[in-house]
Formats: structure tokens, C-alpha cells, sequence
């Protein structure tokens, strides 16, 4: 009589819900943060800053709906495109004023 003990199963690990809007609004605001302090340039960061502010938002948003998602890069997106949407309002209005 031998005490035959079944293979013992591997735990099995969940996922962590990533937040890719809050990604994207990083990486937008943080882009578009760098090109709005230079003068010629700042064009480009008008729709980086604009859509990192929407997908920030989004990002937040999905975020509290969703429980176990991280919404601190979303925020920290939303806060740099902010900052840098205010830097391109700020050169427009300059270039205005001559």
C-alpha cells in the first residue's frame, strides 16, 4: 500500500488592470510639455496637451469605475497636459499681444 499524493497545482495570479488612457495622457502631457516652452515648435504641442487632457479624464474616470485600477498616471497626465496647455495659451496670447 503506497500513499500516492496528487501534484500539487501552481497558484494562479490575476492580472492587475492596467489604465492605457492614463498612459497615453502621460506620455502626451509630458511631450507636449517639453515642446510648448519652445517658440516655433509650440504648435505641435497644442493637440498633444488637448488630447492628453481628454484621455486624462477619461483615464480618471475609468479608473474610479473600475475597482483596482491605478489612476495615478491618469492624473499625472491630466496634470502635465494642463500645465502645458496653460504654457501654449500663455505664447499665444504673447504672439498676440505684438
Amino acid at each position: 500500500m503506497t500513499n500516492y499524493q496528487p501534484p500539487q497545482a501552481y497558484p494562479v495570479y490575476q492580472a492587475q488592470p492596467t489604465n492605457g488612457l492614463g498612459v497615453a495622457s502621460l506620455v502626451l502631457g509630458i511631450v507636449g510639455l517639453v515642446f510648448s516652452f519652445i517658440p516655433v515648435i509650440g504648435v505641435i504641442a497644442w493637440p498633444m496637451v488637448i488630447l492628453g487632457v481628454v484621455f486624462g479624464g477619461i483615464g480618471i474616470n475609468k479608473a474610479n469605475q473600475t475597482p483596482g485600477m491605478p489612476k495615478g498616471t491618469a492624473v499625472a497626465g491630466l496634470t502635465c497636459s494642463l500645465i502645458g496647455l496653460a504654457i501654449c495659451v500663455i505664447w499665444a496670447v504673447a504672439v498676440a499681444a505684438n
